[in-house]
């Protein structure tokens, strides 16, 4: 005879005023302003661009939350709170613009605690930090992400937590070798 299945409950529902807040006060139907940064300033020089964040940046598998629109019942992923906190974070503290048209590197250092107390290598991924910090960089720069030609990623073992990223000009005579 078969166990007799447990009781389903109803999962806890977001308010309305909850889902506004986690989508970004955005309501369904209306599209979002996007507010592009003037391109009248170009880098002129070889200097490359040069972010130093004390923390590191999320992971794919802390950016998104699912939730549901009571009103209209229609499931969502948004960014969450901190992704967002961290995508304005990094739009204040950018205060230039590059060139559009030219190609580039990006070179990020992550620093971090690369062992345990056992002395094993610490689980930490850092391929899927990179496309939320490439996406927020590039847009407050004011140019699109695929005219980043080479990704160099580093981890370094720190104390403290931090991700350094340089962004500069790529150079034609690089372009044959291979990583």
């Amino acid at each position: 005879m078969p166990a007799p299945e447990p009781e389903r409950t109803r999962p806890a529902r977001l308010t309305a005023a909850e889902y506004r807040a986690l989508a970004g006060g955005r309501r369904q139907g209306h599209k979002a302003a996007v507010s592009r940064r003037p391109w009248a300033r170009q880098a002129v020089s070889d200097k490359p661009f040069r972010l130093a964040l004390p923390f590191l940046p999320p992971s794919v598998n802390k950016l998104f939350s699912t939730v549901r629109d009571p009103e209209t019942g229609i499931i969502k992923r948004v960014l969450t709170q901190n992704a967002r906190r961290i995508r304005r974070l990094i739009l204040a503290m950018v205060g230039d613009t590059l060139d559009p048209a030219q190609l580039y590197e990006m070179r990020i250092d992550i620093y971090l605690s690369a062992w345990t107390k056992s002395g094993k290598v610490r689980r930490v991924d850092l391929t899927n930090r990179v496309k939320f910090l490439e996406d927020c960089v590039c847009g407050a720069l004011g140019i699109d992400d695929s005219h980043v030609f080479r990704v160099v990623l580093q981890k370094h073992d720190a104390e403290t937590e931090r991700t350094v990223l340089q962004l500069r000009v790529m150079q034609q005579d690089t372009d044959s070798e291979a990583a």
